[in-house]
């Protein structure tokens, strides 16, 4: 190899670990020049109580500890607290302070100690002029012990270099020089026999498993709930076990006799008892969960092993689905409609959807509702690639097989969460050509192709209408109505406003973007103007403003021609429809929240994922590639902040990083302060 290709990549390297030792530690680079170093020796303290004479160990009385010191009279830059608090305590505390601009004491904003993380020890600040005074107020339980070894100031703040952050920053560096690089991008189309590129793709699709392993498990209240309702399907498997549908548990007698057992509000302000989020019907509490989970993982390794499947593992297993059957999805894509796809925008499509803010929400939080909910997207998913695969096969066999297991992933998306079994209808633009002009499907020639597109539906409908039938008395009831949750459920119906109010936040509403880390603020909905009660919980904004991927949507107009050339203009219509009506259905049979945004995001993403193929494919013939992949770059970069966002945010003030892992969620906060 020419040794002149390595130095761009030597240069990307060096710039990296310049952004990392210079910019990253920058606070640390900056302390380098103060010129006095203070340890405060005149300190009094409040609020706690010296447990031996000169020990420096205070018992806290209360639940606040005040250090005092007077008389400062110097230039501050930033306070070191070299004290010692029990071992995974989250302290906060809050500095005030005179100078002189202010007579009058003014608070700080309030920080974080965290006991292992030596630099959250450390605080900068910025007064005006001199100190005059320095108070801290640190929160923390009472009777906890506390070691007061000293304060300092205008300390040397120690450099910390992270080897994940500078990779990252290399990563990224390496992206932006790539795509720059257009004739790199022409050389490098995707080939589905490249040796070279399956590798890279197997590694690429390993990598994402090994990080939604981690992610996984990032939040200890979803490994090990401790809430007693996330163990339907753990219950659903023994008593399927022992013949029936039904569980176990009984009625409180309050439940049997209340005229509307499924308004929630009046049994709790009765103090009748219930099981929160079981489905209750006749008298019996059932799982309205979908079966298909229960059937594939849950049922299984509990006759097996006798034991009980974890939600989260549920979640993950389901989740290395929905990443295999991405990537083979868009590969068939690629090969089928837009063979002149640069690789590397094959691999960011692939990952950019797996690790869509929304995806990674389910992922970074596998509890008990997400699980039907990345099942959907999983087998949606494969259907798909299955269909297109038997569309375009030339082996009568392949067809037959790729049809048949096609459809029979698409059928079990109803026993996941049926109202995602709206994207089957993708198979009228889909197979428009074979039904209308070849007849290649509903005709007597090719009846077995008709039969294994029919058959699996037919299939899974039957044994989905005989549980539904047998549980609540009808075989088009999933029981999610008789749920006992926030609201009742069976009084439900469509209204104009609410569904006007869903598209806005589903959709179009901006997220809340902050300065402090996670830099993505949670925000609970609360309207205004509908004069209803409107069930909701928090987002992070809607899909088409927080995604950047997704911009690409606003484009399509301008394509028109050249996406029906294609023969997929109204393939994308018909995803983007789906999106609107699944937003729709959702907003009116359940409400507004975060999690449901997966149900509708895929119809979104899969449009938008076609555009960027077609404009790549396009701007490869007339010479701009090279602005298709800076945008895309960018892009990647928008999409990674908003999943980091979505990952650590704590929109949901009991289920977040920051209350289960605060160990984790504080240090990459001192990380990402510079």
């Amino acid at each position: 190899m020419d040794k002149k290709k390595w130095i761009p990549f030597l240069l990307l390297v060096i710039a990296a670990l310049a952004a990392e030792l210079i910019i990253c530690n920058f606070s640390a680079c900056k302390s380098l020049f103060y010129k006095e170093r203070f340890v405060f020796e005149s300190i009094l303290v409040e609020g706690g109580v010296e447990t031996e004479e000169g020990s420096q160990t205070y018992i806290v009385q209360g639940s606040v500890l005040t250090l005092h010191i007077p008389e400062v009279n110097e230039e501050i830059h930033n306070l070191f607290f070299a004290m010692d608090f029990p071992e995974n305590t989250v302290v906060s505390y809050t500095v005030m302070l005179t100078d002189e601009g202010n007579y009058y004491p003014f608070f700080l904003p309030e920080k974080i100690l965290m006991s292992g993380i030596r630099k959250s020890f450390y605080t900068n600040i910025y007064p005006s002029g001199k100190v005059g005074s320095i108070d801290v107020q640190f929160t923390l339980p009472e009777g906890s012990a506390v070691t007061i070894n000293g304060i300092c100031a205008n300390a040397r703040i120690p450099f910390q270099f992270s080897l994940g952050r500078f990779l990252i920053i290399a990563g990224f560096l390496f992206l932006l020089y790539q795509s720059n690089s257009v004739k790199e991008w022409q050389n490098k189309t995707i080939r589905s026999k490249d040796k070279k590129q399956l590798l890279t793709t197997v590694v690429i699709v390993i990598l994402l498993i090994g990080m939604s392993w981690k992610l996984v498990r990032i939040n200890p209240m979803c490994v090990e709930p401790k809430w007693p309702h996330h163990k339907q399907y753990q219950e659903l498997a023994e008593v399927i076990s022992q013949g029936h549908f039904y569980l176990n548990a009984e009625p409180s007698e309050g439940l049997l006799n209340s005229e509307n057992p499924y308004d929630t509000i009046y049994l709790q302000a009765n103090g009748i008892d219930y099981l929160a989020d079981y489905a209750y019907y006749d008298g019996k509490y059932y799982v309205y969960f979908g079966i298909v989970p229960e059937l594939l993982l849950y049922l299984p390794c509990y006759l097996i092993t006798g034991h009980h499947m974890p939600n989260y593992m549920a979640v993950f297993l389901f989740y290395c689905g929905f990443i295999l059957a991405v990537f083979a999805l868009y590969r068939e894509i690629c090969r089928r409609w837009f063979p002149h796809t640069p690789f590397i925008l094959y691999l960011i499509a692939g990952i950019l959807t797996v690790c869509s803010g929304n995806y990674l929400f389910i992922i970074a939080r596998p509890d008990l509702y997400d699980i039907p909910i990345i099942a959907a997207n999983m087998f949606t998913v494969a259907g798909l690639w299955l269909w297109i695969n038997g569309k375009y096969a030339e082996s009568a066999k392949i067809r037959i097989v790729s049809y048949f297991c096609g459809s029979l992933c698409m059928a079990l998306v109803a026993g996941c969460r049926p109202q995602m079994l709206l994207f089957s209808f993708l198979a009228i633009p889909l197979f428009w050509d074979e039904v209308f002009k070849k007849r290649e499907l509903f005709s007597k020639k090719n009846w077995r192709y008709t039969l294994c597109i029919c058959l699996p539906y037919l299939l899974t409908a039957a044994g989905i209408m005989y549980y539904n039938g047998v549980r609540f008395g009808s075989p088009f009831d999933f029981g999610a109505t008789y749920s006992l949750t926030s609201n009742d459920m069976t009084k439900r119906e469509f209204n104009l406003h609410q569904a006007l109010l869903g598209l806005w936040h589903y959709f179009a509403r901006p997220p809340v973007v902050v300065s402090d880390f996670p830099f993505l603020q949670g925000v609970q909905i609360v309207s205004k103007t509908y004069m209803g009660k409107l069930n909701s919980e928090y987002t992070y904004g809607g899909l088409l403003v927080s995604n950047a991927f997704l911009w690409v949507l606003l484009s399509i107009c301008k394509g028109k021609e050249f996406l029906k050339n294609k023969l997929i203009y109204i393939f994308i219509l018909s995803d983007i429809a789906i999106s609107v009506i699944l937003c729709i259905a959702d907003t009116t049979v359940a409400g507004i929240l975060q999690r449901y945004m997966t149900d509708m995001i895929w119809g979104a993403w899969l449009a938008a994922v076609l555009l960027w193929f077609a404009w790549a494919e396009k701007a490869r013939n007339n010479g701009t590639l090279k602005t298709v992949m800076l945008c895309l770059t960018a892009v990647f970069l928008l999409q990674a902040v908003y999943g980091f966002g979505v990952v650590f945010g704590t929109g949901d003030l009991g289920v977040n990083v920051q209350a289960a892992n605060p160990k984790l969620y504080y240090y990459l906060k001192e990380l990402l302060t510079f």
